[in-house]
């Protein structure tokens, strides 16, 4: 399968000591991944969280259904991602603003119709919607550290494997049922084209001050805070980000529909612009 892609701004592939010194194809694919268990979660089938103790393989040697693609411990992953620039030559550096680029993936091993489908549908949702790569969730912020990353554009897809396959949920019903606490669904997602939230917004939106002290602890604002990490526990990373690219756009998750639902009706209080929302479940509705 052939993906050409227009940068609408620099893509972050990670790099030694967090600097961008060449391309890296696993942070790509890594990125495709976390999409990949969203929409996987978000259609009725399970996911692992591969960072996680209960990642797959189970004692059993069974692993989910993002695994079976993607790979785990003793079982390879089903393809090789090669990063192409307009010229067909494989591309070495960072990709930067406005440049075509070629995603191949070619298989290693036989894949499954279902599996192509849902891994085109992962980049088409993180291209419309999301954001690519790395250095996505410490936006916004001010300077350097709050440029946007990640915004693609599709330009075309061969083959395009459109058709939704018919046995999709005995497909997915087939692997390692497992399902991490606070896992990405993508139902609970909320997309919003058109907006943007300054970081003194996006402040009082999660509930603290102008500096990032607490002023409030409501469940919703504590689920999109995230955590800092410490000796006893791991970090958790925030759930919403704002982009100003392509006419700015906000993403995130949360919980459930009743709090998706409520952190929409919050952020539309910060929006003076038009802007259009969509939810998770109508993007899954329309695929």
């Amino acid at each position: 399968m052939e993906i050409r892609l227009r940068t609408l701004t620099p893509l972050w592939t990670g790099g030694v000591d967090r600097t961008p010194d060449r391309l890296h194809e696993t942070g790509l694919i890594g990125s495709l991944r976390w999409w990949y268990e969203a929409l996987v979660r978000g259609l009725g089938g399970y996911a692992c969280d591969p960072t996680s103790d209960d990642r797959c393989p189970d004692h059993e040697g069974k692993h989910c259904a993002a695994c079976e693609v993607f790979g785990c411990t003793s079982w390879a992953r089903k393809f090789r991602l090669q990063i192409l620039d307009e010229h067909d030559v494989l591309l070495q550096s960072s990709p930067q603003k406005d440049q075509d680029l070629q995603l191949h993936f070619i298989e290693l091993r036989p894949m499954q119709g279902e599996e192509k489908w849902l891994l085109l549908q992962a980049v088409k949702i993180c291209a419309q919607y999301g954001a690519l790569g790395g250095k996505t969730t410490l936006k916004p912020q001010q300077g350097k550290v709050g440029a946007d990353y990640g915004i693609v554009k599709i330009i075309s897809v061969n083959p395009d494997y459109s058709q939704a396959p018919a046995n999709l949920s005995q497909y997915l019903a087939s692997f390692r049922q497992v399902m991490p606490t606070d896992a990405p669904d993508l139902r609970w997602f909320f997309f919003i084209q058109g907006g943007f939230l300054w970081r003194i917004q996006m402040n009082r939106l999660l509930g603290l001050d102008k500096n990032g002290r607490l002023l409030s602890k409501e469940d919703w604002q504590l689920f999109l805070r995230g955590e800092r990490g410490g000796p006893e526990k791991p970090a958790k990373s925030k759930k919403i980000f704002s982009f100003q690219t392509d006419g700015g756009r906000i993403w995130g998750y949360a919980a459930s529909r009743e709090m998706r639902d409520r952190i929409i009706n919050e952020i539309k209080k910060y929006l003076k612009e038009e802007f259009n929302v969509k939810t998770g479940e109508e993007v899954l509705n329309a695929l």
